[in-house]
């Protein structure tokens, strides 16, 4: 799907030009304008392919504008159309796909559609799709890139980082990479998103939510609605969303991602069978295995939880899943529902795992230190996706 902007100052013949691209499917008509300054702002966003540009207008020439399109996205393809021939070896000087003379006849068109065909192969949107999602997931890695180097090469990449963002992050469980891919470029096709998978998930930008006082409640509707599209690709996998604190600073851009993903991270367990969850909901759990010491962290894991599993390992029991039902449930008739087990054999578990720890479960210390070990546990083991 080739997202498109038609510039023309003349609104009689955007109309003509939007119902004559109707009658191809793989072009989606992203936004079409008058004014320059409005199609500029659309067109420096990202994710836009192709322009429909008049070159005759009041204000800048279609080339000056061209030029302009150029600086903010290299890959754009345009096409100028207008009423004056003379302008057509200046079109060309720009690089344009193909100069259309007015009125546009469908004939004309389809020759120019065709043309552009030639000079985008199928598989130069995939390439641009990869290097985005390389240059995505290397900020991730990264040591501390000056914020203006960050959005140079960003806007070469039609990655709009000049503007605010919501930053969610799914977590999209045994889920295959055919399935992800689909859903990444279906949902890339919507107004407003940018997707691309990382290592543990699929990273989502969010450019509709632009009221900051209520960025939240905006954010889990967006992504609820993310979640329908879900259904479509992941239809019998559970899924959880993540969402990070609004912010709009890009040096901030690991560390939401941190935010969103170890949210998603930590609502699987109780997610029932998906669900939405926002980092300022979940407050200090997400950012806990900052607070601590990598090496206090593997000690405390390794004498709670590691303890748990060994035993679990050498006497075939299930006393992890178990102690996690404890931590999640209210009480202990709900975690022999949720385990469907009987109530007694719950209470003979959680008298196993008290004397193998040597804690009392029924304790705000020992609840809270094994709630804190298996949220360490959580982000140390956070799943590597398959490329099957």
């Amino acid at each position: 799907m080739l997202r498109t902007v038609l510039l023309d100052d003349e609104r009689p013949a955007l109309k003509a030009l939007e119902h004559l691209l109707g009658q191809y499917p793989t072009i989606e008509i992203a936004g079409s304008f008058t004014d320059v300054d409005q199609a500029l702002e659309l067109i420096k966003s990202g994710n836009i392919h192709l322009l429909f540009l008049d070159i005759d207008m009041p204000k800048q020439t279609g080339i000056e504008v061209a030029k302009k399109v150029y600086s903010q996205n290299s890959s754009i393809k345009i096409i100028f159309i207008t009423a004056y021939q003379q302008f057509a070896v200046d079109a060309f000087e720009v690089n344009a796909i193909d100069y259309i003379m007015k009125p546009v006849s469908p004939k004309r068109l389809d020759s120019a559609i065709k043309r552009l065909a030639l000079s985008t192969p199928a598989q130069d949107h995939s390439v641009i799709r990869q290097k985005q999602t390389e240059f995505l997931n290397q900020l991730l890695t990264a040591a501390a890139i000056a914020p203006e180097t960050i959005l140079t090469q960003a806007a070469k990449l039609s990655i709009d980082f000049a503007h605010p963002f919501s930053f969610y992050f799914l977590l999209p469980g045994d889920a295959r990479k055919q399935a992800r891919t689909d859903f990444i470029d279906k949902l890339v096709s919507q107004p407003g998103f940018m997707a691309w998978e990382t290592p543990h998930g699929i990273g989502i930008l969010d450019y509709t939510v632009t009221a900051p006082a209520n960025a939240k409640e905006l954010e889990l509707a967006n992504a609820s609605t993310i979640t329908t599209i879900v259904g479509g690709y992941f239809p019998q996998t559970k899924i959880t969303i993540g969402i990070a604190e609004y912010d709009p600073k890009i040096e901030n851009f690991v560390n939401r991602y941190i935010q969103a993903r170890n949210t998603a991270v930590l609502a699987l367990p109780i997610a029932r069978p998906s669900g939405v969850y926002h980092f300022l909901d979940r407050c200090f759990l997400p950012v806990l295995d900052q607070y601590i010491h990598e090496q206090s962290c593997d000690t405390l894991i390794d004498h709670t939880i590691g303890k748990i599993l060994e035993y679990d390992r050498l006497n075939d029991t299930d006393l992890f899943c178990t102690m996690e039902q404890i931590l999640f449930c209210n009480t202990l008739q709900e975690v022999a529902t949720a385990l469907f087990v009987h109530y007694k054999t719950i209470i003979f578990r959680k008298q196993n795992i008290e004397k193998l720890l040597g804690i009392s479960l029924n304790s705000f210390s020992g609840r809270t230190m094994l709630g804190v070990a298996l949220t360490l546990f959580y982000l140390k083991n956070i799943p590597t996706l398959s490329d099957n």
